[in-house]
């Protein structure tokens, strides 16, 4: 089994335990066998509650020339009393996805 194909038994675990926290950090974080490589192509903070915001980290794996991205997702502490605490994980395959939006900006001549 590939490496890639061990982290897409993982997608769709909502709520990982520590012990599929740890199998999916070490692959993305320690291994590193030739023709394999990991690239953080985004981490994004999202404000959540008063006690935690969610950290999501979006990996680009490649392992002999195939391509895959992931989304790690985390339930962070928003307090310093609650470091170091287990909170809630979940890990999914995505695809990048090119976005058009629209935004609105003051029209010049009229500041």
């Amino acid at each position: 089994m590939s490496v890639i194909e061990k982290l897409r038994s993982f997608h769709g675990e909502n709520g990982i335990q520590n012990d599929i926290y740890n199998e999916i950090d070490d692959i993305l974080d320690a291994y590193k066998p030739a023709g394999y490589s990991v690239v953080k192509v985004k981490v994004e903070l999202e404000e959540g509650s008063r006690w935690s915001n969610w950290k999501t980290t979006i990996y680009k794996v490649t392992e002999n020339g195939e391509e895959a991205y992931f989304s790690f997702d985390q339930e962070v502490p928003a307090t310093e009393c609650q470091e170091d605490m287990d909170l809630s994980y979940s890990f999914h395959e995505v695809v990048p996805q090119e976005v058009t939006t629209i935004q609105y900006v003051v029209k010049k001549g009229t500041e």
